[in-house]
């Protein structure tokens, strides 16, 4: 089910018909939207398929029902391809055993385990709702002990696979490759990325932030605003946006307001311009804000033909993206980092600027001779991972010299609540958003086991850049010399 094909193609759907397609599929209990269907070659809906995903569709949102659809056909294309040819309800324990063999070790490109533990949810789900919901079965094919273990368990996918940057890496990063300047600081003129401000800016807002692509790729430009006169940090609160939708508050630096917002005065403002009447043509499509309220942080507009008023942080990625408001010369964008016709730059697009930006530093490393190591392996994630490794040291150096302080002071010890509310790594999975503190914890064990790299990065940094000292100093209500 997409809305947006909806509109584009529903009048030649049904001739002859007097229906609002359009209105019809935003009613109220109507399918949400990427909700699958499943049709037979008769065309008509398989069950129970079409049933159970109807019944994922309440709680999942679009992306995950792609996921879990595309899950499922594998699961039937396998199941359909055995000697004996079988359904997911007549299915036995040997069968899914197969299965899990075949793609996680037999088949050309076996899948990682991240993907097999979702393809093993999406099968769990499935029969739990066929045994417990619809009463399709007696019981599941396959036995589960009371731990939550099953058949189809494989693969570790615990731990976590932190990469970090060191200073001269991510300088080198930046400059080099997402600027696409020179090592010495000059142009280099056969250079041919595009936006180098944007990329540059959406990097450092990353790596200073903690934010991750589906959150500062989404920003609207009035949430971040522009520099305050009096050099203090801007707080952007991140909702929708963010991961399980778990609410925090991102900070987000004076030295990075200040690039973002040359940015803002030089390659948005010639993007939002040329853009404005390719917007108009698709203002159907769009959210037109006529109203914003700065001081509420609400968003008031037309939207498929309806009034309607949203709270900036509730806003999900989808409708961000089509978010635009009237202009003196058209509709123009209110993204901050924003494209070719002044849409949001989509998760694959991004990845395709870091990629050509790494490729770029490994070239250019390799054709100069340059000492400097930069990692094999790059992921936007990393820059995440980079504040997070490096605001825990910086945090729990703060708190360890504050306690050293108040010991040499005469000065009584902290009381529990004390500790509890300075906690680096509980401040650390605010900062992160992490919904398990467990999450938070890998990142203390990998410190633990490489001290020494950690170390010798942290010191590199903090020659070059007080951001992270300042920020730790400001959470933690101390002072960092």
């Amino acid at each position: 089910m997409s809305h947006s094909k909806v509109r584009k193609y529903g009048k030649d759907l049904l001739p002859g018909i007097d229906l609002d397609v359009e209105a019809y599929v935003r009613r109220r209990g109507a399918l949400k939207e990427g909700t699958p269907f499943f049709l037979g070659p008769d065309m008509r809906p398989m069950e129970p398929l079409c049933s159970f995903f109807f019944e994922m569709a309440k709680t999942l949102k679009a992306k995950s029902l792609a996921d879990y659809t595309y899950d499922a056909l594998d699961v039937i294309d396998f199941l359909e391809d055995l000697e004996v040819p079988t359904d997911l309800l007549s299915v036995t324990e040997e069968d899914l055993v197969a299965y899990r063999e075949d793609r996680t070790e037999y088949q050309d490109d076996p899948v990682s385990p991240a993907t097999w533990q979702r393809r093993r949810a999406m099968i769990n789900n499935f029969y739990d709702w066929a045994v417990d919901d619809a009463k399709l079965l007696d019981k599941r094919p396959y036995y589960r002990r009371r731990n939550g273990k099953d058949v189809l368990a494989w693969g570790a996918t615990t731990e976590l696979d932190v990469r970090h940057l060191a200073y001269e890496q991510w300088r080198f990063l930046k400059q080099v490759g997402l600027r696409g300047l020179l090592p010495d600081g000059g142009l280099d003129r056969s250079f041919r990325g595009q936006a180098p401000l944007r990329n540059s800016g959406a990097a450092e807002l990353s790596v200073t932030t903690g934010m991750r692509l589906r959150e500062f790729s989404c920003l609207l430009d009035i949430e971040v605003g522009r520099p305050r006169r009096d050099a203090s940090p801007a707080d952007v609160k991140l909702q929708a946006t963010a991961k399980y939708g778990l609410p925090r508050i991102s900070t987000i630096q004076d030295a990075t307001l200040r690039e973002l917002d040359f940015y803002r005065r030089t390659e948005r403002a010639a993007v939002v311009a040329a853009s404005a009447r390719t917007l108009w043509r698709h203002r159907d499509e769009l959210f037109v804000v006529d109203d914003v309220d700065l001081k509420q942080m609400k968003l008031r507009g037309q939207l498929h033909g309806r009034r309607r008023t949203f709270r900036v942080e509730a806003m999900t990625a989808e409708l961000r993206r089509i978010t635009v408001i009237e202009g003196d010369k058209g509709l123009e964008a209110m993204g901050l980092f924003v494209g070719r016709g002044g849409r949001m730059l989509s998760k694959q697009r991004w990845e395709q600027v870091f990629g050509a930006a790494h490729a770029r530093t490994l070239r250019i490393c390799a054709e100069r001779g340059l000492k400097l190591e930069m990692p094999s392996r790059l992921r936007i994630h990393d820059l995440r991972h980079t504040f997070a490794i490096y605001m825990l040291q910086m945090l729990t150096q703060a708190v360890l010299e504050d306690e050293i302080a108040r010991v040499r002071s005469g000065g009584n010890a902290a009381y529990l609540a004390d500790h509890l509310s300075r906690n680096p790594l509980l401040i650390l999975q605010r900062l992160l958003g992490h919904r398990q503190p467990r999450s938070t914890m890998r990142y203390l064990t990998y410190i633990r086991n490489s001290n020494a790299l950690v170390t010798k990065a942290i010191a590199q940094w903090n020659d070059q850049d007080k951001t992270y000292a300042d920020y730790a100093s400001m959470l933690t209500g101390g002072e960092v010399a």
